[in-house]
């Protein structure tokens, strides 16, 4: 139990914004001892509770999410739209560029596109021709590594150039740029520190992985080469199938999980929990699905081709699912996979 602590402390440490915040505190307490020698102990403590208090009203405020333009935090200070606009098998061309721009248009501020999606053009240029300033829109990106060739030969280069090609495509940075999958266990850690670099170089704002399971973030922190914590993690995540290992790891080191399929790919809309809970809040099951996400703290990202279902998902802040209802919903897991059939129902955080 101890080991397990001094680990999580030294990996929130390593987030820029817990840093700030210890020094804070620890300033206060300075503050405290000198101004207020004679009451010493009582003075560091007056001072760490006052300033604590502080910290925590701002967080708390900062999460809550009462709007589509709500937003929370990441672990290295920045922040992300708590529900966004997912670009996974939307065709490329006009058809992703034509619903981009009226998911902005609705409200959305944060869309999620890859490399392997091939639809980063359409949404870098709907992303300019919306009219929205380019500082209030969020844009997700990831690179997909192969298995094989110079991914595995030259694994920095490759993973360097192509966050390069990534933010010509958008024609602008990436807020959040993601290592896709856990492929190839020896070139994992070449992969991330390539992701530094860029990030260094001022390509992307944030960076992070997707599909990555316990051992596999744990590795990348360990290593000692690294020395930027993933400040996401997006993962399949909804009712159906529940990721608690991965959030016990994830939430105490600032690391936000963003949920892809959070509709559970509508293969579970007509279940009888879900159906009570929508009729009790004169709600759609789609609603509810990213409702649950975002009271969870999660960062659901839910994609339609449609306008108006682009529209419903994203109108889920004029209720509150109850706690009684949310352990309802929190029992219905099980352990339903909608994204990885063609590679036989894998489970890519279980990776080697």
């Amino acid at each position: 139990l101890l080991a397990t602590r001094v680990t999580c402390i030294r990996d929130l440490w390593r987030h820029p914004l817990h840093r700030e915040l210890i020094f804070l505190l620890l300033l206060t307490c300075i503050a405290s001892l000198v101004c207020m020698p004679q009451l010493g102990a009582t003075a560091v403590l007056a001072g760490f509770v006052v300033v604590t208090g502080i910290l925590i009203k701002r967080a708390m405020a900062s999460e809550t999410c009462t709007s589509a333009d709500s937003r929370v935090s990441l672990g290295d200070g920045n922040s992300i739209p708590a529900v966004g606009f997912g670009m996974y098998y939307t065709p490329p061309g006009a058809v992703a560029y034509d619903i981009v721009k009226e998911a902005i248009k609705i409200g959305y501020r944060h869309i999620d596109t890859a490399g392997f999606y091939e639809n980063e053009a359409d949404v870098g240029r709907a992303v300019k021709d919306s009219g929205v300033p380019r500082d209030q829109i969020h844009i997700t990106s990831k690179v997909w590594p192969e298995a094989e060739g110079r991914w595995q030969t030259d694994a920095y280069n490759m993973v360097l150039e192509h966050v390069k090609a990534s933010v010509e495509k958008l024609g602008t940075h990436a807020d959040l740029y993601l290592i896709h999958w856990p492929v190839n266990p020896e070139q994992r850690v070449d992969y991330w520190l390539a992701l530094e670099e860029a990030q260094k170089q001022g390509l992307v704002k944030s960076i992070g992985v997707s599909n990555f399971g316990v051992a596999h973030m744990q590795k990348l922190i360990d290593d000692p080469r690294t020395t930027v914590v993933p400040a996401a993690n997006e993962v399949e995540l909804h009712p159906f199938l529940r990721q608690d290992e991965i959030e016990a790891f994830c939430k105490p080191r600032g690391i936000r999980l963003i949920a892809y399929s959070p509709l559970s790919r509508a293969k579970r809309l007509d279940n009888p929990v879900i159906q009570e809970v929508a009729k009790a809040h004169g709600a759609t099951p789609a609603q509810i699905h990213v409702r649950w996400s975002v009271q969870h703290g999660y960062v659901p990202l839910p994609k339609s081709v449609r306008t108006e279902r682009v529209a419903e998902n994203i109108d889920v802040f004029k209720f509150e699912i109850t706690p009684a209802e949310m352990e309802k919903l929190d029992a219905l897991d099980e352990r339903l996979f909608t994204e990885w059939e063609e590679w036989g129902n894998l489970d890519p955080t279980k990776m080697d």
